[in-house]
């Protein structure tokens, strides 16, 4: 039961760092071309940030393969809606 939440948890905290480096990527992007890259875009660097911070947390705690695919689905899914609702809160 514990370490299910633990692997929540890792995959939340996951989901913020990787919103945070996508937010940051996007603004610096934004203020060096004046135009921002496309959602297509934005979507595959979640999932594959994602789908490596959980492979790497896997490999160090020893995570079962089916496991990892889970958490990394559940990290870019988490990591898309922090995207979404602060995107919906920026400035115009």
């Amino acid at each position: 039961m514990i370490d299910g939440l633990v692997q929540l948890l890792v995959a939340l905290v996951g989901a913020a760092l990787i919103t945070t480096a996508v937010m940051g990527f996007k603004a610096e992007w934004q203020a060096l071309f004046k135009k921002p890259f496309g959602a297509g875009v934005t979507r595959i660097m979640v999932y594959s940030v994602s789908a490596i911070f959980q492979m790497y947390n896997g490999s160090v705690h020893g995570v079962p393969i089916w496991e990892i695919a889970v958490l990394a689905l559940l990290t870019a899914l988490s990591a898309t809606g922090i995207y979404h609702f602060a995107k919906k809160r920026w400035p115009a």
